[in-house]
């Protein structure tokens, strides 16, 4: 970064830039990716491989800028190739990954979740991916380990960039605008919101471009600052590197080589650490993204003479995983899903898990040396190949669509497999029914579930017939959906004389309210009016109930509050059969056409885990009543499926949880309905 003559810094820049190849960035590429690789095939071992992305981020910014700031330099930069080089580069592997998973889904997958490969496939072809993920991530979407295309939404973090950022910097250029200033605006603003954004509302912290441009403007503002060294920072760097050749190496060693050492092993510790230490997926990005998009900086910073630059990042597996990155990135992913969905959703063996990463190299070097290099560096005419290439991905986008508005073609599927697929589709008009019908009780809801865009915020207000008192005796439920769907069958079973109340929110345990966030968070308003309401008019009966359990710490006090308030039982219930994936693709996908009443096996241990930690924590004097809900519906031979006789109108769930109208009713007149009255003196 030293030189301070524009012309100069300039040239040598664009010379090193196109002919002096830095094989170190395809080294940073391949342990970025290699990293996000084995957090997806191996999550518990390496917790925070994800945190390669934002490596990938800030490599896409400075080489992106430096390509664009050294055209702008050399008054030869054209939009036209710029994104010509782009399509070149990016669309030929994702057509054939795009293209594998269409064809894999339609004979992998039910209708719904064909119907939502579609989806995605169109909005990957779009480079949308990230924001139609983002729209329907709420509480009521699918597990994320069942998108194949889930990816992608990196992809579209960058293509929207890439469509925003090369005006900019004409406009900067041309206009004289100092790009210093501007790109750091750029990035503060965008990290501000990032990190508000991870608090409040993590599901767009994620997803949005927004909260995401500031990573790539860290490597902009590198490619920047090395293509126009400021004085200041010049001068600030030569006293560093004098300061820690003093410091920590023999006389008569260059100042400037020993600095970049440090720069180097400082990013790499960095890079390292930020694989392990980020823990809490629920605060990323925030302020934690900062450590590997630091480290990422340093390392790019440091240049490829620097030690771990030179003998490490541009060794030449490192190098040659850097090469395969990008159709690594994109193969890794749908092998690992479509392996799962076929394992039901349950992780498949360790060693099918490490051949299909095996694979997935295997096909991204396929992918590579026959597809990537020949269409990026071919002779063929550029005008023809971005026809061909746009023409094929347009034909994929259409695919998509079809088969997302043909609800994933079930009529490909075997004719009575269909339609009990099609009878408990989230789109059948019978099962939605149901639901909003008699379960959800969404009026009793905080969570804005007609939102839009997904959001955090809390509704308003609920119902007042929801928390209202109509009689002398009055039971609450409090929780998730998992207490609004119990509401149903109370209310058939209990004495009309009850009132029967609900405060709920959807994904929301029973937890200590964060003042602070009460009015931009629905589990918090949520747990706040249910405090308030208690206080106000406090139960007879009080029933907490969450599919993610309780902190047992927590609901001690909190018991131990009400009653102090007037409540005279707190029931504490545990968890029912969490089905791995949807009650009836077990059925289809292991039991059809036999289906038994009870099933073994198939329960999302993860979450099952927390009832049984909850359990083992209890002490006989606790100030409120577990109720094992399990015992209701799993015994020896396994847990229920079906009431009745007919195994499709008497299916318990129609999801992975939540009861089907009749069993709840089953279920407050076989076990929750005695206990209250019982409570309740009758």
């Amino acid at each position: 970064m030293h030189g301070t003559d524009r012309h100069t810094a300039v040239d040598g820049r664009a010379t090193i830039h196109a002919g002096g190849y830095r094989p170190d960035i395809d080294g940073l590429r391949a342990i970025a990716v290699l990293s996000v690789v084995l957090f997806h095939a191996f999550p518990k071992t390496l917790r925070s491989g994800f945190v390669g992305v934002d490596v990938f981020f800030v490599i896409s910014g400075y080489l992106i800028t430096t390509i664009i700031l050294t055209d702008l330099a050399a008054k030869r930069f054209s939009l036209a190739t710029f994104y010509a080089r782009r399509v070149r580069r990016i669309f030929p592997a994702l057509i054939v990954v795009l293209s594998f998973c269409l064809v894999a889904g339609a004979f992998m997958l039910w209708a719904d979740d064909f119907a939502r490969l579609g989806k995605h496939a169109a909005a990957g072809a779009g480079f949308i991916a990230n924001l139609a993920l983002w729209q329907e991530s709420n509480y009521f979407d699918v597990a994320s380990d069942s998108k194949a295309l889930l990816h992608l939404w990196s992809l579209g973090v960058e293509e929207q960039f890439y469509l925003i950022w090369p005006a900019l910097m004409i406009l900067a250029w041309d206009g004289r605008l100092n790009r210093f200033v501007l790109i750091g605006t750029v990035l503060a603003a965008s990290l501000a919101y990032c990190v508000k954004a991870t608090a409040t509302d993590p599901v767009a912290a994620f997803y949005s471009p927004v909260s995401r441009l500031w990573e790539l403007a860290a490597g902009a503002s590198l490619a920047n600052l090395t293509l126009f060294p400021l004085r200041p920072v010049v001068w600030i760097e030569r006293m560093i590197a004098k300061v820690l050749a003093a410091m920590f190496f023999e006389r008569g060693v260059n100042p400037d080589e020993s600095y970049r050492h440090v720069l180097s092993t400082l990013g790499m510790a960095l890079l390292l650490a930020s694989t392990v230490l980020v823990t809490r997926p629920h605060e990323f990005p925030g302020w934690w993204a900062m450590l590997p998009v630091t480290a990422a900086y340093l390392l790019i910073l440091a240049g490829p003479a620097a030690w771990l630059n030179r003998w490490v990042l541009s060794s030449r597996v490192l190098v040659w995983f850097g090469l395969i990155s990008y159709p690594l990135y994109l193969w890794h992913w749908p092998l690992l899903t479509f392996a799962r969905i076929r394992y039901g959703n349950v992780a498949p063996p360790p060693l099918l898990l490490a051949a299909l990463v095996a694979v997935s190299i295997g096909l991204a070097w396929v992918t590579y040396r026959f597809v990537e290099r020949p269409v990026r560096f071919g002779k063929k005419r550029t005008q023809t190949i971005i026809t061909a290439l746009a023409t094929a991905m347009i034909a994929i986008g259409v695919v998509g669509v079809a088969v997302a508005y043909n609800k994933g073609f079930p009529g490909r599927l075997e004719h009575e497999k269909a339609a009990y697929a099609d009878y408990f589709s989230s789109t059948s008009p019978r099962i939605q029914a149901e639901y909003i019908d008699y379960i959800s009780q969404n009026r009793c809801n905080f969570y804005a579930w007609d939102a839009k865009i997904p959001t955090l915020a809390p509704r308003r207000a609920i119902d007042p017939a929801c928390y209202t008192r109509t009689h002398e005796r009055s039971v609450m439920i409090i929780g998730d959906s998992n207490a609004s769907d119990l509401y149903y069958g109370l209310r058939e079973v209990l004495p009309s004389n009850i009132s029967l109340l609900l405060i709920w929110s959807s994904g929301c345990q029973v937890s200590e309210v964060i003042e602070r966030i009460i009015d931009v968070h629905h589990c918090n308003m949520a747990n706040h009016f249910a405090l308030q309401r208690i206080k106000a008019d406090p139960p007879h009966v009080l029933l907490l109930s969450s599919n993610n359990s309780f902190d047992i710490a927590y609901i001690r006090r909190f018991a131990t509050m009400v009653k102090g308030y007037g409540v005279k039982h707190v029931l504490v219930l545990g968890q029912r059969p969490h089905w791995k994936p949807f009650l009836y693709k077990v059925v289809l996908d292991n039991y059809w056409p036999a289906i038994p009443r009870y099933v073994k096996g198939h329960l999302d241990d993860e979450l099952m885990a927390f009832t049984k930690t909850f359990q083992s924590q209890l002490r006989p004097d606790e100030p409120f009543e577990f109720v094992d809900e399990m015992k209701q519906f799993c015994g020896l031979e396994g847990c229920l499926t079906y009431l009745g006789d007919n195994p499709r109108d008497g299916l318990i769930t129609s999801d992975t949880v939540h009861l089907r109208p009749f069993a709840s009713v089953w279920l407050a007149r076989q076990q929750l309905g005695p206990l209250i009255l019982q409570r309740l003196g009758e």
